[in-house]
């Protein structure tokens, strides 16, 4: 079974998928309180199909960028929980995830009058993730204008988009050199 995370924005979503089908999900607020938020909710998804950790052989989760705090809760839930249960870890990026077949531009709102920015076809990077100024998003979105844009996980099928995804998050072999997606301006 795999356990999904998702805490790099201001909600945390939960889903736990069998044989291709999201058999639990949850996708609650965060009000500061994620690491509260995942673990309980971790286990009342478990508890709740009569289900344990052991239960669980992967692992898949959003490294960011998005909320400091969230990305490096989800980032340390899954990282112990492979490193301690040897099981294996795969991750995405967040702009990468609420694009709709992997092709866009993708933008999120890092607040202070910044944007986390990428822009993918068909899940290959033409720009890598960056934060760009706020000033600079025109210019930016015209540069790929062919592209449609998607902000901010608007209208973000979340059930839909994880089983959709689950074939392009890619494996990490070594979980001690794990990290969370951080980006600085540019």
């Amino acid at each position: 079974m795999i356990l999904f995370i998702d805490t790099t924005q201001a909600w945390c979503v939960i889903s736990i998928i069998s044989s291709n089908k999201i058999i639990c999900f949850s996708q609650e607020i965060t009000f500061k309180n994620t690491t509260d938020i995942l673990i309980e909710k971790i286990d009342y998804l478990l508890k709740s199909k009569k289900l344990s950790k052991k239960n669980i052989n992967k692992i898949y989760f959003l490294l960011g960028p998005g909320s400091f705090n969230g990305c490096r809760m989800g980032y340390i839930v899954a990282k112990l929980w492979g490193l301690v249960e040897k099981i294996k870890v795969y991750t995405m990026n967040s702009l990468l995830f609420q694009l709709k077949s992997g092709t866009g531009i993708s933008l999120i709102n890092a607040k202070s009058n910044k944007f986390y920015v990428a822009v993918y076809k068909n899940y290959k990077e033409i720009h890598k993730p960056s934060l760009i100024n706020s000033n600079y998003l025109n210019t930016f979105i015209k540069k790929y204008k062919r592209f449609k844009i998607y902000k901010d996980y608007q209208d973000l099928d979340y059930k839909t988009n994880i089983l959709e995804k689950i074939e392009y998050f890619e494996e990490n072999i070594n979980l001690k050199k794990l990290k969370p997606l951080y980006l600085k301006g540019i």
